[in-house]
């Protein structure tokens, strides 16, 4: 018996140990900040969002084997609520945010990607540790409840929400647009 209580609390303390690393404990603060622009390269998909890591990665692969870019941030762009919208119905764009060094190529890659820019706005931030893919689904459970509310009590129309995996800083940033028109969620979703 005292083996069993032994392992259970081993486990437990494990538990808790990976829990943290992955930003269960973190804290999350929801601000409004001015955010973007950011050139993004990207594909839609339409599918369940957990999906949507692959497309991501095809994405980044090609733009460094074929374009010789690589860049340091991903990002999703979540158009629908998954709680009101069917799995294999949900709306999304998934891909690169292009950095500044290689904004000068943004012409060339116009020929053999969907490239767009996300205009600046003023937007509903906020930001969770990124330390591996478990980080993605800790953070859903941590930050969207606080955004859902803060949306609420300022009275904000629901928008897609972007998400941007910035792996050099270790860092998801999500943001909500607060000021950016319908009609720029709807031109970005017209691709080639």
């Amino acid at each position: 018996m005292k083996y069993v209580l032994g392992l259970i609390g081993v486990l437990f303390v494990v538990l808790i140990s990976v829990l943290t690393y992955y930003g269960m404990f973190a804290t999350v603060t929801v601000t409004e900040q001015n955010i973007g622009p950011f050139w993004l390269v990207y594909e839609k998909y339409v599918g369940d969002y957990k999906n949507v890591g692959p497309v991501m990665d095809k994405i980044h692969k090609d733009l460094k084997e074929k374009e010789s870019l690589e860049p340091s941030r991903g990002f999703g762009l979540y158009y629908d609520n998954p709680q009101e919208v069917a799995k294999d119905k949900l709306r999304s764009l998934v891909g690169c945010i292009l950095d500044e060094k290689d904004l000068d190529k943004i012409k060339g890659l116009q020929a053999r990607y969907n490239v767009k820019l996300y205009p600046a706005s003023q937007s509903v931030v906020a930001s969770f540790p990124f330390k591996g893919k478990p980080s993605i689904f800790v953070g859903i459970f941590k930050v969207y409840p606080k955004i859902v509310s803060y949306v609420k009590v300022h009275n904000y129309s629901p928008v897609p929400m972007m998400e941007i995996y910035d792996l050099p800083n270790k860092n998801i940033t999500y943001i909500g647009s607060a000021s950016l028109p319908k009609h720029v969620f709807e031109s970005l979703l017209e691709t080639r």
